[in-house]
């Protein structure tokens, strides 16, 4: 396990790459991956590999990989399926230390596909040469600028770790990523899992200095008790989210036809993930949203919820939600209670949450939560804040009765509230209460996007019950961590 662990490293940070299967042809992944890999910015030596051509993207090509002058860390896989053998024999050879299968037809296509998929891992074991895939799109190391997939899309540096069982799927939760401002540490299309399988890559992130978070796509598994030691001991020294494929009967059918995946019930699954740490998502979005929560933010110590709102309505919708993904909304102290009605309208009803009354100045806003931060009656705090639209529709008609465009001020507001909330992500940490901001202040408008949350700020929540199930999400992941 140590052995194939160190040389999954080479998977993510290799000095030298031998592309097998590299072509010119634009339309065959050959030319799409190895493409990627090149337009992406990877500094290191890239060998492409195909007896039939010379010379590819300005690059000497190589017939085979024992032909190869210098050494090969990483080898990628674009060529049909019966010749994969035959090339990782050469790969063997020649010492190369990971492999990374793009191509099809393997044990995803029956028993003869299964076989073949069989031998070459033997033949990969033999070697101490750890394989990915075979049947993903491929795998990213975005702070090596290393793109050797399919997708055309180059994303930033991060703190997450992807792992999916579905090329399409590691596309749309990275993308969920960059939505809440973050990046990628590593991704990975982990296919069939001939070799390698999903707990083996939570098991190198959880000790991957530059992941915070994981976040999965899994179909199914192979070895429930292996599947469950390993992502225990992953868990409990990072997240782990998890969103599971193949939930139904049609959808079992389906995962077995994608990936030859092992069909394994809902409610099985269910048990180990909970006996393991494991955070679940129900969707793709919730996935990323959940992954992207754990990122720059305390873990909240309970489940007691401070609501601020700016409008009693998403106050009432928030204690819904809470409730619904059982968190508790508690009532207040008379003395909190009269510190942040200090601020506020004679007219104020006290109580949590608390509904500013439409306020929108921001000097008082700012003491409120921070009152509530400093009050010992809360775990979190949930700030709503949300505007209208002005980003679509007209702007204002020119009428003659002095009607005029607000707009700017409102994108001024943002700019100054990004400001607070910076000051007030600082106190999360300093008392330990994780702050959730719900708004869309930086996306209805013209103000800077980013303004408000991601980066080196946590994310920020466009809609209340997103909000909500990220604080359920990191509560339930403190108090697992916390109960051993």
């Amino acid at each position: 396990m140590t052995t194939r662990l160190e040389n999954l490293d080479y998977l993510f940070n290799p000095r030298s790459i031998a592309f097998v299967g590299a072509t010119q042809a634009k339309i065959k992944w050959g030319f799409i991956c190895f493409n990627n890999l090149l337009a992406g910015g990877y500094e290191g030596t890239v060998y492409p590999v195909n007896p039939g051509h010379e010379e590819l993207l300005g690059l000497k090509c190589y017939p085979t990989v024992r032909d190869i002058p210098g050494e090969v860390d990483l080898a990628v896989f674009t060529v049909p399926a019966a010749a994969v053998l035959s090339a990782l024999d050469d790969c063997v050879a020649k010492g190369v230390k990971a492999g990374l299968v793009i191509s099809a037809g393997f044990g995803e296509l029956g028993e003869e596909g299964a076989a073949l998929e069989a031998e070459l891992v033997r033949r990969a074991d033999e070697a101490g040469m750890v394989l990915v895939g075979p049947n993903g799109q491929g795998a990213c190391c975005p702070a090596n600028h290393l793109y050797p997939w399919m997708p055309l899309f180059y994303p930033q540096a991060g703190s997450i770790g992807v792992v999916c069982q579905s090329g399409n799927i590691l596309n749309m939760l990275i993308g969920e990523t960059l939505n809440a401002g973050f990046g990628v540490s590593k991704g990975v299309s982990s296919g069939n899992e001939a070799q390698l399988k999903t707990e083996d890559y939570f098991t190198y992130l959880s000790t991957d200095q530059a992941t915070d978070v994981i976040v999965a796509y899994v179909e199914g598994i192979d070895d429930g008790r292996r599947f469950f030691e390993m992502t225990r001991d992953a868990s409990a020294l990072k997240p782990v989210v998890v969103l599971k494929g193949g939930r139904s009967r049609a959808g079992m059918k389906a995962a077995s036809s994608h990936t030859g995946a092992l069909a394994v019930s809902a409610d099985l699954f269910d048990s180990v993930c909970r006996q393991a740490g494991v955070v679940r998502a129900g969707t793709i979005k919730e996935a990323g949203v959940i992954a992207s929560s754990f990122v720059n933010r305390p873990l909240p110590r309970g489940k007691r919820v401070g609501i601020v709102t700016g409008g009693g309505g998403l106050g009432v919708i928030a204690s819904d939600a809470c409730t619904d993904q059982g968190l508790e909304i508690p009532a207040l102290s008379s003395e909190t209670l009269e510190a942040i009605g200090a601020g506020l309208p004679e007219y104020w009803v006290p109580g949590n949450p608390i509904d500013l009354v439409a306020g929108l100045d921001l000097r008082v806003i700012q003491p409120i939560i921070e009152t509530l931060m400093r009050s010992g009656e809360v775990d979190s705090v949930l700030f709503i804040f949300i505007e209208s639209e002005r980003s679509k529709g007209f702007k204002v008609i020119d009428t003659g009765m002095g009607g005029t465009q607000l707009s700017e001020i409102w994108d001024m507001m943002t700019e100054k509230l990004g400001g607070y909330m910076r000051e007030l992500y600082g106190l999360s940490w300093d008392t330990g209460v994780p702050l959730y901001v719900a708004s869309n202040f930086d996306r209805v408008g013209n103000a800077k996007p980013g303004t408000l949350g991601g980066g080196e700020n946590p994310m920020v929540y466009l809609d209340v019950e997103s909000a909500c199930t990220a604080i359920a999400a990191m509560s339930n992941y403190f108090e697992y961590t916390n109960a051993k």
